[in-house]
């Protein structure tokens, strides 16, 4: 699904050293997401992966501009975005977790799609409801299921109506934010495809966020892995799919490889105690207190993001030893092979 594409050389979308704070109690905050920086080209779906409480959905709040910059910035064709910036509103668009959540439980779903153009003033209420309806039909809602509401409908026809009220206002950017993950695998299955075919038709950008490696490497063309709040390794999607070099993402790679085929994946088995942030885990990587390849270097200095195609944060990255069955072997810093994965060929 995910196949080769042309993006536009200058992104549409993106978001610089982006660090936000959430307030607590007495003066103290969250640090959510620091020094994160994502980038969104005409054309291109960016996978976002992680567990929760990583920073992910902060990170597509930002870029929404639903959520204030503690630093960094925002731009959008290059140009900074402010809040006044109506142009932004209209052309990056957000597709939520719970579809019937999302919408009026009161109201049909042909007049929730149909909602943004008459905020945007945008025709007659004739022509509104002829547009909405054509987005409704793009998604594959017929006009009976559209005069529902959203309790008369199934959870996959009402993340179908989610899709087309995002793009009735003819988006450019889709941020979505676990936009499957409610949905049984056959209905995941299709949203996926719906996605990737509106993304070749409309040459839409797309930051696709999920806790499932597996389904973002069904669609993404790049992925992003985060953790605690950063970002610890970026590579095309089919590199992280097949030998992940930072030891999250490879706890991530093999939680998705150990499921069943055909069956619901749920949050991801990884190590608990790290994601905690405070004066010591700032000091050196958020990872070390649970990764089996930690030295005292992780312990005292951070590990920054380097590599153009494929970036890692990671002070001991896992080698990957070429070979023509593409084995990789995890070994610790000291030389010790930790253990040999068999892993798919590469195209």
């Amino acid at each position: 699904m995910n196949q080769p594409h042309s993006a536009d050389h200058d992104p549409v979308l993106a978001l610089h050293h982006g660090r936000v704070v959430y307030p607590g109690p007495a003066g103290s905050g969250f640090e959510a997401i620091r020094d994160v920086s994502v980038t969104l080209h005409a054309g291109e779906i960016l996978g976002l992966v992680g567990e929760s409480g990583s920073g992910k959905s902060t990170t597509a709040r930002a870029m929404l501009g639903l959520t204030h910059l503690t630093s960094g910035s925002l731009t959008y064709r290059g140009q900074a975005v402010t809040w006044a910036d109506r142009r932004f509103r209209s052309r990056v668009q957000a597709i939520f977790q719970n579809p019937a959540g999302s919408f009026n439980p009161k109201r049909s779903l042909l007049d929730s799609v149909a909602e943004p153009l008459r905020v945007w003033k945008r025709g007659t209420k004739e022509q509104r409801r002829k547009t909405a309806l054509d987005a409704l039909g793009q998604v594959g809602i017929p006009p009976e299921v559209a005069a529902r509401r959203p309790n008369r409908v199934s959870g996959g026809q009402c993340q179908r109506a989610a899709i087309a009220r995002a793009i009735v206002l003819e988006p450019e950017v889709l941020i979505c934010d676990e936009p499957v993950s409610a949905l049984d695998v056959s209905i995941q299955a299709q949203i996926l495809e719906l996605l990737a075919r509106l993304r070749a038709e409309r040459n839409l950008a797309m930051l696709f966020i999920s806790h499932d490696l597996s389904v973002v490497s069904a669609l993404c063309d790049r992925t992003a892995v985060m953790y605690a709040g950063e970002i610890v390794e970026e590579a095309p999607t089919l590199t992280i799919a097949n030998a992940p070099t930072h030891p999250y993402a490879a706890i991530l790679h093999d939680a998705a490889a150990a499921v069943t085929p055909g069956a619901a994946v749920g949050e991801p088995l990884v190590p608990r105690g790290a994601a905690t942030v405070d004066g010591r885990h700032l000091a050196g990587c958020r990872f070390e207190e649970v990764c089996p390849r930690a030295t005292q270097l992780c312990v005292t200095d951070h590990p920054e993001l380097t590599g153009d195609e494929h970036a890692v944060a990671c002070h001991h990255p896992i080698p990957v030893a070429p070979a023509e069955n593409d084995v990789y072997v995890r070994s610790h810093p000291s030389g010790s092979a930790e253990g040999t994965t068999q892993r798919s060929a590469r195209p």
